[in-house]
């Protein structure tokens, strides 16, 4: 039963329906005391006119001073009994009554009293006072007859109104709720793997964008699965490449085919310091993700330990004929960071830069500062990076260049590690490129390092 009353539609039809009957209540409050007002304004205007019909009765007959005779009181009676009202009337206020019919009410507080002034002859005879009984009212068959006239018509309105609240509520939750269910059974589909299934963007501003976000995610999740198919073929490439080589010369060399010499050995050597390389990166890469429990920070100039990745690169750039410069800030730069770790961070990046960028070409090097942080960039003019590979060239074992050998180019580990790493100091690294005209990196380390609640580096 809770689970009916979580779903969207539900909930919105309850939330409209009760907003539509709270208004209603409002309307039918306001409406009757609307409705009471209009009736004892009405009241009170009759009252207005029966007494003036009244004071020209009186002047007709003369009755404009007291005491009166038996049969002028019984007159005057009558006369006000066919009015509907109560009179009393007085010399002048306050004084004792020529005729008095109020003593008929035991409660006078309940009566709605007017007074006027008498005039016969131009001057003031007498003061009438005209009431009537406010629970009179409900004892006139046709005051009664007409309310309960509108009170039946009102409670069929609202029974109308409510009836069309209910109905329109239904509607407008199933047709807002329709566009999240289908946005659920996206999800549904994306979940079980059909990463070719898009949400329709239809409906409110909020659910379209929810579509849009739900689209965006069912394409990344399609890009990711190809990388993942992609990285199982090229680590089972780089792992079967050398095993074949390995099996095939020593199958020789037990079949005879080849002679057991220095030469075969040394290849088959070879094959293996390859195999061994891969393992090293890949148990690099392990630790450098688990390196935010284990790195060791220290206060270091950080352009000092930038600048011996510079001199440690420049007999490697030479020798490819590529000029490397090394950009210094000319003030001593400090930051809390592993220095065996971040100088490896700075030298996968200019590793990288060294490899792809053509004979001709140009590296700088340098660190730059800002009040927080220490900056570390590298650019170059090489070869660059496509938009489409742009995001993914921290991912394992990605190579944005696909075409250069894997003798060359690498496994496509050492930003992967960098990354790690940098994120291990809480700092973050940055890439903006164009292909073919150069690559720039950047590394941003905070100056101080952050410590958890123990007290012990996070």
């Amino acid at each position: 039963m809770s689970r009916f009353f979580r779903k969207t539609n539900v909930l919105l039809f309850l939330t409209l329906e009760g907003a539509f009957l709270v208004i209603l209540c409002v309307i039918a409050f306001v409406y009757n005391f609307n409705w009471e007002t209009m009736f004892e304004r009405y009241q009170r205007e009759q009252l207005t006119v029966n007494a003036y019909k009244m004071m020209d009765d009186m002047r007709n007959e003369q009755l404009t001073s007291g005491p009166f005779t038996e049969d002028q009181t019984m007159w005057l009676s009558r006369r006000a009994t066919l009015y509907g009202i109560l009179i009393r009337y007085s010399e002048k206020k306050g004084g004792p009554p020529w005729f008095d019919m109020f003593v008929r009410v035991p409660d006078q507080k309940q009566m709605v009293v007017q007074e006027f002034a008498v005039v016969a002859k131009g001057e003031t005879a007498g003061l009438l006072e005209a009431g009537y009984l406010r629970s009179l009212s409900e004892l006139d068959p046709n005051v009664v007859a007409y309310r309960r006239t509108m009170r039946s018509r009102s409670e069929w309105l609202f029974g109308i109104v409510a009836a069309v609240s209910v109905f329109f509520s239904y509607f407008a939750a199933k047709l807002l709720s329709r566009h999240l269910l289908k946005l659920q059974e996206t999800a549904v589909k994306i979940r079980f793997g059909n990463r070719s299934v898009f949400a329709p963007v239809k409906g409110p501003e909020e659910v379209r964008q929810l579509a849009l976000t739900l689209n965006d995610l069912s394409r990344e999740l399609k890009r990711q699965e190809d990388w993942r198919h992609q990285l199982m073929e090229d680590l089972t490439h780089e792992l079967r490449t050398p095993l074949t080589s390995i099996l095939s010369q020593l199958e020789a060399m037990i079949d005879g085919i080849y002679e057991m010499n220095q030469e075969y050995l040394e290849q088959i050597y070879e094959e293996l310091i390859r195999l061994s390389r891969l393992m090293n990166d890949m148990e690099r890469l392990s630790e450098a993700e688990a390196a935010r429990f284990t790195i060791n920070p220290r206060r270091s100039n950080i352009v000092r330990l930038v600048e011996r990745v510079f001199r440690n690169f420049q007999s490697m750039a030479k020798g490819k004929g590529v000029k490397l410069e090394f950009y210094n800030p000319n003030v001593p730069c400090y930051a809390e960071v592993d220095r065996d770790k971040f100088v490896q961070v700075v030298a996968n990046i200019v590793s990288n830069a060294v490899k792809y960028t053509h004979e001709g070409g140009r590296i700088v090097l340098g660190v730059n500062y800002s009040e927080d942080a220490t900056i570390v960039f590298c650019s170059d003019t090489g070869i660059g990076i496509g938009p489409e590979d742009l995001p993914y060239v921290f991912n394992r074992l990605y190579r944005a260049d696909k075409s250069r050998s894997r003798f060359s180019g690498g496994v496509g580990l050492g930003l992967s590690i960098a990354k790690a790493l940098v994120e291990a100091h809480d700092g973050r690294i940055e890439v903006e490129s164009e292909l073919g005209q150069g690559s720039v990196f950047r590394v941003i380390i905070p100056n101080r390092y952050k410590k958890d609640e123990r007290g012990e580096a996070s």
